[in-house]
C-alpha cells in the first residue's frame, strides 16, 4: 500500500516514518510539511493512503480532503479531538490522536487495508452488474473484510448505517460492508427496499406492521424519519 505523510511538524513525520518502516505492506513514497506541495505531487502520482494532519497553517487537513477529486484512503492525525465528528463525515478510514502509539497505528492501517481491498473488489464487480439475476432468485455480493458473501435479497431484513459501514441484517447474521448510505441502492433494488430514516433502509416484504414513528421488521423495531414517511406509504400502497 503506497502512502504519503502530510504534517507541518517534523517530529510527527519522524514518528509516522518509523511506524511505516516497521510495517511490511506499507511503502512511503514521500512526506510533506506543506500540503500545497502535496497536492501538486498527487496530480502526478497515485497513492493508496494519506496520513494527514488536520491543523496546518496554509491549508487544513479537512480543506485538503475536500479539495481532492479522486480521494485516496485518509487517516487523520491530530492533537485535537474536537475535529472527530467533522472528519468522519468525510468518510475517512480513521482518526489518530497524537501522541500516536504503534498499536493504535496498526489498528488504523488494518482498517485502511480492508477499505482498499473493498475498493479493489468493487472495481472488479463493477465490470459486471453488482446485482445479479439468477433463474430462481436474485442476490448481491457483499465484501466484508477478507470475505465476500453472496446474499439473496429475500434474506435481507434491513440495512443500517453504522459509522463508516452499512450493516446488512439477515435472519442469520449481520454483514458489515465499508460503504456510505448514498451507495445503498447500488447494492439493493429500490423497488424492493425503502429508505425510512437517515440510518435505515428496510426490505418492504419483511415489514409486517407500522405506526407513525416506527415499523416492525421481524423482531426489530425501526424508527421512521418524518421526511421519509410519505415515500414509505407510497411504496407500501403500491
Amino acid at each position: 500500500m503506497n502512502c504519503i505523510i502530510i504534517d507541518d511538524e517534523p517530529h510527527a513525520i519522524d514518528v509516522l516514518k518509523r511506524y511505516v518502516d516497521q510495517t511490511s505492506f506499507l511503502h512511503l513514497k514521500q512526506s510533506f510539511r506543506n500540503p500545497v506541495k502535496a497536492l501538486g505531487f498527487l496530480r502526478e502520482e497515485k497513492v493508496d493512503l494519506i496520513f494527514l494532519d488536520i491543523n496546518m497553517p496554509s491549508l487544513s487537513g479537512i480543506q485538503f480532503v475536500k479539495s481532492l477529486e479522486n480521494k485516496p484512503i485518509i487517516i487523520f492525525t491530530t492533537a485535537y479531538s474536537e475535529y472527530a465528528v467533522e472528519s468522519y463525515e468525510l468518510n475517512v478510514a480513521d482518526y489518530l490522536l497524537k501522541p500516536i502509539g504503534f498499536d493504535r497505528f496498526i489498528k488504523a492501517i488494518n482498517k485502511a487495508n480492508d477499505l482498499l481491498q473493498l475498493r479493489k473488489n468493487q472495481q472488479y464487480l463493477n465490470t459486471e452488474p453488482l446485482v445479479h439475476m439468477e433463474d430462481m432468485d436474485r442476490s448481491v455480493l457483499l465484501k466484508s473484510g477478507a470475505m465476500t458473501h453472496k446474499v439473496r435479497f429475500r434474506d435481507i431484513l434491513f440495512i443500517e448505517k453504522d459509522e463508516n459501514y452499512l450493516v446488512f441484517q439477515t435472519n442469520e447474521s449481520k454483514i458489515y460492508v465499508r460503504a456510505n448510505m448514498t451507495e445503498i441502492f447500488d447494492y439493493v433494488p429500490d423497488a424492493q427496499f425503502c429508505r425510512i430514516h437517515k440510518s435505515f433502509v428496510v426490505a418492504l416484504d419483511h415489514v409486517h406492521a407500522f405506526e407513525v414513528h416506527q415499523l416492525m421488521v421481524g423482531k426489530y423495531k425501526i424508527p421512521i424519519g418524518a421526511s421519509y414517511r410519505e415515500a414509505l406509504l407510497e411504496k407500501i400502497k403500491a
